[in-house]
């Protein structure tokens, strides 16, 4: 057998493998009905079933009637859950026209705002739901529809956009979703979803720099549900925004003592806690910077001729916090002022200067 018959019959044998193979792949992707095989029954689809309260399952749905009352509502909530939302905000604004005072009105509003929400329209979802809560605060979709805000409400703290004109412009609403939340929180608040809204509200001015309002409004949290699971982060995160709104030694430090308080406060609540997240550590460090800060007002009366003014304060930074580096630097101006100053009371001092000490530099 010559070389070149050898190649032929390998090419031969080769052509008909795929043939075969491509044969065997036809027959796989024929209907099951159309190959010999027994047919397989089609795959439920979830808008088709409904939960029976009685036997506590899921039975199928009867198939909906279109030009009923019942079936075009039921169609409208098929094509919501197919993802159709266009076709669904149709189709139940075209219900709601036809059955204005049928008893299934809210849902057929928590349909319209779902297809709304799930489409992108926060705007006009938050307004089917809001509708739903005013004339149908005991139905069946109340909680979901408050579920419904809650999310609508992070996603407008989160930077998304709503639409205006028609979709034409999309603006950011930081201030709706806080609104949002503000409602959850007092006209709801024997639903999870005050709590949850507060907290969200409070992280929400914390990641946003607004140190002071995260500062109050964790602080609401605690005093408002001292059982939350969430109680413990909110008494640590009111303590740190108080620290972050403190901007400095030159200036009020007010913030630095609502921090050293409400870390006292945790530690107490959460003893355990506090050692594990180096609470103790911290307050050492809002100890040395109110020290920093008294020993700054009274090297500013120092420097301003204020001997008297400025005995007092390094008297103070020794007196209160005797472990710190300004202490120390405080006992070496005593040590020369005390030899010629007598002691001084605090309302001595008062109207030394107009000039704030807080304002002073180095």
């Amino acid at each position: 057998m010559t070389l070149r018959s050898c190649f032929g019959i390998l090419r031969l044998g080769l052509f008909w493998l795929i043939i075969i193979a491509a044969a065997s792949l036809i027959l796989a992707l024929l209907p099951r009905s159309l190959n010999g095989a027994t047919p397989m029954p089609p795959k439920e689809r979830a808008e088709r079933l409904t939960f029976d309260e009685e036997t506590q399952t899921w039975v199928r749905a009867p198939t909906p009637i279109p030009g009923t009352e019942d079936g075009d509502l039921d169609i409208a909530r098929q094509m919501l859950a197919r993802g159709q939302y266009k076709k669904a905000r149709k189709a139940v604004k075209k219900w709601m026209k036809q059955y204005p005072t049928s008893p299934r009105y809210a849902e057929a509003l928590y349909v319209r705002g779902t297809a709304y929400l799930e489409s992108g329209d926060y705007a006009a979802a938050h307004k089917d739901y809001q509708q739903l809560l005013d004339e149908f605060p005991g139905s069946d979709y109340a909680e979901r529809a408050l579920s419904a805000e809650f999310r609508i409400a992070e996603q407008y703290l989160a930077g998304k956009r709503r639409k205006i004109w028609g979709g034409v412009l999309r603006l950011r609403n930081y201030d709706g979703g806080l609104e949002i939340m503000d409602d959850l929180s007092i006209n709801y608040a024997d639903t999870p979803y005050a709590e949850l809204a507060q907290l969200a509200k409070a992280e929400y001015y914390y990641a946003s720099g607004e140190f002071e309002l995260a500062e109050d409004a964790y602080a609401q949290f605690a005093r408002d549900f001292p059982r939350s699971r969430y109680h413990p982060k909110a008494l640590l995160q009111s303590a740190r925004a108080a620290l972050a709104s403190f901007p400095g030694v030159h200036f009020d430090d007010a913030g630095l003592i609502e921090a050293q308080e409400r870390f006292s406060q945790f530690t107490k609540l959460y003893p355990g806690l506090a050692q594990q997240l180096d609470v103790p550590v911290i307050q050492d460090q809002i100890a040395a910077t109110r020290a920093d800060k008294t020993y700054h007002i009274a090297r500013f009366y120092d420097k301003t001729g204020h001997q008297g003014a400025a005995a007092f304060y390094y008297r103070a930074a020794v007196t209160n916090w005797p472990d710190t580096p300004a202490a120390a630097q405080a006992q070496g101006r005593l040590i020369i002022l005390d030899a010629v100053l007598p002691p001084v009371d605090v309302e001595q001092i008062d109207g030394v200067n107009e000039e704030s000490p807080t304002q002073g530099g180095e």
